[in-house]
């Protein structure tokens, strides 16, 4: 334990705890999810070369950024930005914000796993491999109910070339060309609609037609979504040290069930319709289109989890001494890894569910949000032990889920931590009172029409708010705070480079501050202008082809709601430290210089620099555990003080 700003803050155990727990908080749902889902929806393999382009050059600089900055500051998004210049605590207030919205409906999708597991765990996991349910519809189309109704003429006839076909719920002999004519009519209107599908809206969902229509409360999963919080207040009531211990587990396990299921799923027949979509024969007219790389962008901070205040808030965990470089980059391969073996995985199985459906790839799946949801139970079933496969997936789904949920819920816990220092002695009523306000706050999406709120909440939450917030966030340590004075920050944990490779390419090499001065501001408002124009003229859709169905105009609005409230906290944080300083009897101009709760700050009071040049004759308290806290009053004298 260390003591921070009067309380204990706690420590990871070893640095590689803390790599396996950044994996296990970066590495998620977004790579199993939605990293295939967009790929769906932009061009399949089009995709990958706006997601390379930005991983590079975006990416890995501010997920780097984000954990020195964390560790260096030990204090979490919350107070932090706020000791650099306090007018520019909303930035970090703003990620707090995103974190609140993203983890709302991230448990969703945990939820829906949940559900999913409950249904194998008794013994039902066939409903979403055949069409006999009461929620399945004439469009409904499995393979393995034709091979199964052959296999029955097959046997009633003693006949091995008898054929058959499954259509509303009965096997019909193939010579019934009128019934057969029948279904394939209806399928040719609005297209063969897998099993898996139709489990997953009609029964997991129980999708409403249209948004303006709540249908009511879809208990299965409000008691699933009850279930997810209380799994991420149970573990987060004990800090970080459990969570880092699950590390070990929740960070290795989904790598090693992702590539099984890699095996398998390229070796479905029609897998390599698929892999010509994502690798070989990918739409290029996507490649340039400005919501494709405003999609990349953003999700390559959602996947890296930078932005959201997360990775600040497990790096202010960290020793000082320890080199978060390497964590970055360790970080960026193992997601780029999972990225790619997921994308593969899914993008095989939709090759194989367009040859059994005989349609065009790109309309296989009627929504790119439930990709993994349909695409891989499909797979599952095709397997010798589908319940044991399906079980596994489905575990490694939770697993992702929980792990990076733990990350969200621990930023938004930490703040208050850090805002008001005594609640870290009740931590147990902190952490639970948060996950129930953020459970109710998703009620929303508990009912029939949940997964319209779910994907408005999953268009705008995290999108333009996050690029312009990460902007503001290296604006603010390039050039306000000044790029030499934080890489002298850097070196005084990790030292200088001890070689010539290690000065241009290492820690606090040439590169680095090349990238962080002017690639990544450049990138970011490149892509801010993209994000608002997109998103300007962006109205959601659920759907393909003839079933697309486009949300009604009032949920732009609520989009732009949602967008907007982070960015919110930016002015918000302005007026509010102008009324603090004021009401102290403080000058208002120390919310423009460096204050003394930021670590360096000593150092720069005796010589002058980073923003306390203007702090005259301050009379230093003697050395201590933290900087000393010293401000100028409206009459000229200081005194110490909180900041």
């Amino acid at each position: 334990m260390s003591i921070e700003g009067g309380h204990e803050r706690q420590q990871w155990d070893s640095s590689f705890q803390f790599m396996l727990a950044t994996i296990s908080y970066a590495v998620g749902l977004g790579n199993i999810w939605r990293f295939p889902s967009l790929a769906y929806e932009n061009g399949g393999g089009a995709f990958l070369i706006p997601y390379v382009f930005v991983s590079f050059l975006i990416g890995f600089p501010l997920l780097y950024l984000e954990l020195s900055l964390g560790q260096f500051a030990r204090a979490g998004p919350a107070v932090l930005h706020g000791r650099v210049r306090p007018y520019l605590q909303g930035i970090g207030v703003g990620m707090i914000m995103m974190a609140v919205l993203v983890s709302i409906y991230y448990n969703v999708i945990v939820a829906w796993c949940l559900l999913y597991l409950f249904t194998l765990i008794t013994g039902r996991s066939y409903w979403w491999t055949s069409c006999e349910q009461d929620y399945n519809t004439l469009y409904c189309y499995s393979q393995l109910e034709d091979n199964r109704c052959s296999r029955q003429f097959s046997e009633s006839t003693k006949n091995a070339n008898a054929t058959g076909f499954y259509f509303n719920g009965t096997c019909f002999d193939s010579s019934d060309t009128e019934t057969l004519a029948l279904r394939q009519t209806l399928f040719s209107e609005r297209g063969a609609v897998s099993p898996a599908e139709e489990f997953f809206e009609n029964y997991v969902l129980e999708k409403t037609e249209t948004m303006d229509d709540f249908g009511g409360i879809n208990f299965k999963i409000l008691i699933c979504y009850a279930v997810a919080w209380i799994i991420t207040a149970m573990t987060l009531r004990k800090g970080v040290k459990l969570v880092g211990k699950l590390a070990y587990f929740t960070a290795t396990v989904p790598y090693i069930i992702i590539a099984i299921l890699f095996v398998r799923s390229i070796t479905l027949e029609g897998a390599s319709i698929g892999l010509d979509y994502f690798l070989l024969k990918p739409d290029m007219s996507y490649v340039f289109n400005p919501t494709t790389l405003r999609n990349a962008a953003s999700h390559i901070c959602y996947s890296l989890s930078v932005g959201f205040g997360g990775m600040l808030s497990m790096a202010s965990y960290n020793p000082s001494h320890h080199n978060p470089y390497s964590t970055a980059i360790t970080l960026t391969v193992a997601d780029a890894i999972m990225s790619l073996f997921g994308g593969l995985s899914v993008f095989s199985v939709l090759g194989f569910m367009s040859k059994q459906l005989n349609l065009p790839i790109d309309q296989v799946i009627q929504s790119g949000t439930g990709l993994a949801f349909v695409a891989y139970p499909e797979a599952m079933s095709r397997l010798p032990l589908p319940w044991l496969w399906s079980f596994l997936f489905f575990f490694m789904i939770l697993i992702l889920g929980v792990s990076t949920q733990f990350g969200f819920a621990e930023c938004i816990c930490t703040a208050i931590y850090d805002l008001f220092p005594s609640t870290q002695k009740h931590r147990a009523f902190i952490v639970y009172g948060v996950c129930f306000i953020l459970w109710c706050c998703g009620l929303v999406l508990c009912t029939r029409a949940g997964i319209f709120y779910f994907n408005v909440f999953n268009d705008y939450s995290a999108s333009f708010a996050l690029m312009l917030i990460l902007c503001v966030e290296v604006v603010m340590l390039t050039y306000i705070y000044g790029i030499k004075y934080y890489i002298t920050d850097l070196r005084s944990m990790f030292g200088p480079p001890m070689n010539k490779i290690s000065k241009w390419i290492g820690a606090t090499g040439i590169y680095i501050q090349a990238v962080w001065s002017f690639v990544v501001p450049t990138v970011l408002i490149i892509m801010c202008v993209l994000s608002f124009i997109t998103q300007v003229g962006h109205n959601s859709t659920y759907g393909k082809g003839i079933r697309t169905y486009t949300y009604p105009d009032w949920s732009i609005g609520l989009g732009w709601f949602l967008s907007v409230i982070p960015l919110l906290c930016l002015p918000i944080m302005v007026a509010y430290n102008i009324r603090k300083f004021s009401a102290k009897g403080h000058d208002w101009r120390e919310m423009f210089r460096l204050q003394p709760k930021w670590p360096s700050f000593e150092e720069h009071f005796k010589n002058g620099t980073g923003g306390v040049q203007n702090f005259q004759s301050v009379r230093v308290a003697p050395m201590s555990d933290s900087p000393p806290s010293v401000v100028s009053t409206k009459n000229g004298s200081y005194q110490q003080t909180k900041v």
